[in-house]
């Protein structure tokens, strides 16, 4: 059999694999909500559970951790779905507003660098005036949709209910028997080695520090935009935590807009302010990728980045999540053994 032919079939297996990984873990994730919530929750309260079991029985302390754990979680839903809810209601209100304000501002601004413009200020003006026609439609686009959402809110509470339901009951059965579901698992030889690669750690390692990230902008962004007495302070920081997620556009996004804003508005003591958050929050992930990642999963950042932005150009923010988890899993997969090495298999042959 020619040598290149079972490279090439190689290489198509690897592939199929990677794929059908990908696609797993998206109706995993997407589909099986519940379940992918639970298998997170149950590993956040695992070492609590742990050291409760040690006093009371095991199945008790399930449900004492994840009452806890309930009970934040409705109250921070409770108070970030309305405080948005709020907040996106007023800045539709006063969006026009807000684009005449824009508008003005950017005549000013041309107004005074007149002379720069001198041979093409109508071609300058209305290039401006297009773009912000847009950028402001789109935004209003957006804004309307997530009121829409937010009002709505209520239609999707039985379904918000059944999904809270189907992860509640996953979780107790997954950390109440835990010990139970791992040693079935060890007992089939693929799968056992499968854990045995840590693909379990590495993966929740990634999810965790990727939480971290979204917690720490979030919040931070939140205590200094509340700070410098901003508007909209919930829904900004809660977009910078997201955009924090997605590699290259960060939250930058959002900080150095308002950086150069407060620049031209010569309000330098709030320029510097925002720069030294944003300073904190870019050094904030590299500390926290090396010092959780970099010792666990042993995936190059510069794979995980490329990955996540194949993920987000062909999938969207989906493939933000899928593509680093994807990538996790199919190099545990490789450091099981599955090779496909054709020496033995053409051995074989010939023996035959």
């Amino acid at each position: 059999m020619d040598v290149t032919n079972i490279k090439w079939k190689k290489q198509i297996i690897l592939v199929g694999i990677f794929l059908a990984i990908v696609f797993s873990l998206k109706i995993f994730i997407f589909t099986l909500t519940p379940f992918f919530l639970a298998l997170i929750i149950t590993f956040v309260i695992d070492r609590p559970v742990s050291m409760l079991s040690k006093k009371i029985p095991r199945n008790i302390a399930v449900l004492i951790m994840i009452l806890i754990v309930l009970t934040v979680f409705v109250l921070l839903s409770i108070f970030i779905v309305t405080n948005t809810a709020y907040e996106l209601i007023y800045l539709s209100r006063y969006l026009p507003e807000y684009r005449e304000q824009i508008v003005e501002y950017i005549d000013k601004l041309l107004l005074r660098q007149q002379e720069m413009f001198e041979r093409m200020p109508d071609m300058v003006t209305n290039i401006l005036t297009r773009i912000l026609d847009n950028i402001y439609q789109r935004g209003e686009g957006y804004l309307s949709s997530m009121i829409d959402w937010s009002l709505n809110i209520t239609f999707y509470i039985p379904g918000y209910i059944i999904i809270l339901l189907f992860t509640i009951i996953a979780t107790f059965f997954i950390s109440k028997d835990k010990r139970l579901i791992l040693d079935y698992l060890k007992s089939k030889d693929k799968i056992a080695q499968v854990l045995d690669s840590s693909i379990i750690n590495d993966i929740f390692s990634y999810l965790k520090v990727q939480l971290l990230i979204l917690t720490n902008t979030t919040v931070l962004t939140g205590i200094t935009f509340t700070i410098l007495g901003y508007p909209y302070v919930i829904l900004l920081a809660i977009l910078n935590g997201i955009l924090d997620l997605i590699p290259v556009i960060g939250p930058g996004a959002i900080l150095w807009p308002l950086i150069i804003y407060n620049l031209f508005m010569s309000n330098i003591r709030n320029s510097i302010i925002l720069f030294i958050l944003y300073v904190i929050l870019v050094s904030a992930r590299p500390f926290l990728e090396s010092k959780i990642l970099g010792r666990n999963i042993g995936v190059h950042p510069l794979i995980l980045l490329l990955g996540i932005y194949i993920g987000l150009i062909t999938m969207g923010l989906q493939g933000i999540i899928l593509a680093p988890l994807s990538i996790i899993t199919f190099k545990a997969i490789l450091n099981t053994g599955l090779e496909f090495n054709s020496t033995p298999t053409l051995n074989n042959k010939e023996k035959i």
